[in-house]
């Protein structure tokens, strides 16, 4: 899917409307700038230039982002690596994030993501939304969640999505669950087929519903 510009004096705004699922953060932060109902829905001017970054950052998908008029990133990763899991919905990245393309394509960098969790997304690995129709219904607890490991949740992070199979998580990650509690993780393997008896982490389950990641 196309990746709109919009671009301001001191900044150029990028929306990818194939990982936007309305959460709203833009639209609340700054209404000044984000509205839905006008045409261009972006202006950038609208806001100061510390308040819109501010803005954009909290944008949980990593559908906005913002760069300088000659291209350059204004947005530096998270100091920690925080994966928070949602109820009912996906789980969102944040830190210095590389994901592995399709078809065994080359790593591209993020700084936040939403990762599908339900297996209905037609944007896998992201989320797309589809969770509010797929009757998704997990409270995004972790009670099955590994021993946490030592050291500071920091450093780059790999997502690997296994062909038909979970996400393989690579790198110091801290896992916020629904409940309040939290874990530090090294290397985790998440269901995205969305059956999973032990959710948020993987435990077979896609091979025996045959799960299909394309």
């Amino acid at each position: 899917m196309k990746v709109h510009e919009y671009r301001g004096p001191e900044v150029v705004v990028r929306y990818d409307a194939g990982r936007c699922i309305h959460a709203g953060e833009c639209v609340r932060g700054a209404p000044q700038v984000f509205d839905r109902d006008a045409r261009p829905w972006v202006k950038p001017e609208g806001a100061s230039l510390e308040h819109l970054l501010a803005v954009i950052a909290r944008c949980p998908t990593g559908a906005l982002t913002a760069v300088t008029p000659d291209g350059a990133p204004l947005e530096a990763p998270a100091a920690a690596n925080v994966a928070s899991v949602q109820p009912r919905g996906p789980i969102y990245l944040r830190g210095r994030i590389t994901v592995r393309g399709a078809d065994h394509a080359s790593w591209a960098e993020y700084t936040r993501i939403a990762l599908c969790r339900c297996g209905a997304s037609a944007n896998k690995p992201f989320c797309d939304g589809s969770h509010t129709q797929s009757g998704f219904a997990d409270g995004g607890t972790c009670p099955g969640a590994p021993a946490s490991v030592e050291g500071r949740a920091e450093g780059p992070i790999k997502v690997n999505p296994i062909d038909n199979g979970p996400l393989m998580i690579e790198g110091a990650v801290e896992f916020d669950a629904a409940d309040g509690s939290t874990f530090v993780t090294d290397k985790v393997w998440l269901c995205r087929c969305g059956h999973s008896g032990n959710k948020p982490f993987c435990d077979g389950t896609h091979k025996r519903i045959g799960f299909r990641s394309s």
